[in-house]
């Protein structure tokens, strides 16, 4: 984890969704994170219930969510979709019966133009 990194998780009980809300609510640059939002909602609905673990990673330049479950893998095709919609999307194999999937989001750096 680099030195501008924060990590987060959970509070006791808090759904994914309400999870990865809170945390881009707390950034000050929220627009471009706003698509993790809806790819945690999107793979949490393909996970039908299955309990998985969630964490988060912000710094300046990127916001990582990492999603852990078992059972049966994600489709191929949502990771790929998934992938067509952000910076970044990782997903393998953490043990036998378990499996971590990882969006990441660049946060584009501000810059000034002149006119």
């Amino acid at each position: 984890m680099a030195d501008d990194e924060k990590k987060y998780i959970p509070e006791e009980d808090e759904e994914p969704g309400k999870f990865v809300r809170r945390i881009i609510a707390e950034q000050p640059d929220r627009e471009p994170l706003h698509i993790v939002e809806q790819l945690v909602d999107i793979a949490v609905g393909v996970l039908k219930g299955r309990s998985c673990q969630i964490s988060a990673t912000v710094s300046l330049q990127h916001m990582k969510v990492t999603l852990c479950h078992r059972g049966e893998p994600i489709e191929e095709r949502m990771i790929l979709l998934m992938g067509d919609h952000t910076d970044r999307v990782e997903y393998r194999p953490d043990s036998n019966d378990s499996w971590q999937l990882i969006i990441r989001r660049d946060i584009p750096p501000l810059f000034v133009t002149r006119r």
